[in-house]
């Protein structure tokens, strides 16, 4: 059983990980656990993976009042966790994050079952710091993140990516050619600043249009501003609310822009780009600003802080780039150095390990 969800940032390991145990062994019934608001419900099915859903509610960032509405509900989710696992009956429960993860890898180590997490970011969140302590195993992405869990059961795997990002992709289209491509996303719910401050740049960049390509994944709020923001300017750009095959996009990417969440990061990793971070700055503990720095510090990545971007920063920067591309290709190579592309068998050795032998 897999739990985890509600954005790409924990559904997209999650289903690394599923993916990496069928490859093992075809045998294995693997059930997802999310929510019903969640991206799991778009994306899984389509993908050939059950999935059921609890209700679950965050505490984080929220009035008083909401908050103990929250609270009221994790006894349900409880009560929702315990009976499907009673139903299941899973060997191993895995929590990859998300507002699902805590309560149905609660129940399980209430229950006595096998359980695992893990933690993607630098510094781990509340729920994480909590379930550490109970659970058998603790995978984390980042080294720096061993010091908030017991030793012994801490293993340092890195955060797991689709097999679609490691697998040989198609040279980029004919059209692409001579052109400085660029790839714009916030995550899988899109982010406004990214957004907006790409729409200020764009007339900064008019003298350039010829020589950019821009794909621009949105999310579903500014998907159709954005879309006739390139049109009136007369930008031949690429607008998507969703990625199915975001893959595609990095690597026709000579440079991508995003948030810094840890799935991106090993997303980056793993293709090799050069990337502008732009760190959301409401994560929890600020994590993704750690996040962007470990890339930061060894030359792999532009960390930006949110507050400073704007056009005519973003327009600057990219000029820059544009006209002098040459430090990009070395910035790639620093990214993928970092990358540990077995994250997700690894996980699933770990996993099978304590099953047999505890």
């Amino acid at each position: 059983m897999i739990a985890g969800g509600g954005t790409g940032g924990h559904l997209f390991p999650a289903l690394a990980v599923a993916e990496a145990f069928l490859e093992r062994d075809a045998r294995p019934q693997i059930l997802f656990v999310g929510s019903q608001k969640g991206l799991e419900k778009q994306v899984l099915r389509k993908q050939g993976f059950a999935l059921e859903t609890i209700e679950v509610a965050s505490l984080v960032g929220k009035s008083w009042r909401k908050k103990i509405g929250s609270l009221l509900l994790i006894s349900k989710s409880l009560g929702q966790s315990w009976r499907l696992l009673r139903s299941f009956q899973p060997d191993l429960v895995l929590g990859m994050g998300g507002y699902t993860s805590g309560p149905v890898v609660l129940a399980a180590w209430a229950m006595g079952k096998r359980t695992a997490i893990h933690e993607q970011n630098v510094i781990p969140g509340l729920s994480n710091k909590i379930l550490g302590k109970v659970v058998d195993r603790v995978f984390i992405s980042f080294p720096e993140t061993a010091q908030f869990f017991p030793t012994p059961k801490t293993f340092w795997t890195g955060n797991p990516v689709r097999k679609r990002f490691k697998a040989p992709l198609p040279q980029p289209p004919a059209e692409d050619k001579g052109l400085f491509t660029i790839f714009v996303f916030g995550g899988s719910q899109g982010a406004h600043r990214l957004n907006s401050s790409m729409a200020e740049a764009l007339p900064l960049l008019a003298d350039l249009k010829q020589r950019i390509r821009v794909i621009h994944q949105t999310g579903p709020k500014d998907y159709q501003q954005m879309r006739e923001v390139y049109a009136q300017q007369g930008w031949a750009a690429e607008v998507y609310s969703f990625l199915e095959e975001i893959e595609m996009a990095y690597a026709r990417a000579d440079l991508i822009i995003c948030r810094a969440g840890a799935s991106t990061l090993f997303e980056l990793m793993a293709m090799g780009k050069a990337a502008i971070l732009v760190p959301f700055p409401f994560a929890a503990n600020d994590h993704q600003t750690l996040n962007a720095r470990a890339l930061e510090k060894v030359g792999a990545a532009f960390l930006v802080a949110d507050r400073e971007l704007n056009g005519e920063f973003l327009s600057n920067l990219l000029r820059k780039l544009i006209n002098d591309p040459a430090p990009l290709k070395e910035m790639g190579k620093r990214a993928a150095a970092l990358a540990k592309l077995e994250a997700a068998q690894n996980i699933v050795e770990l996993c099978y390990e304590l099953v047999r032998h505890g």
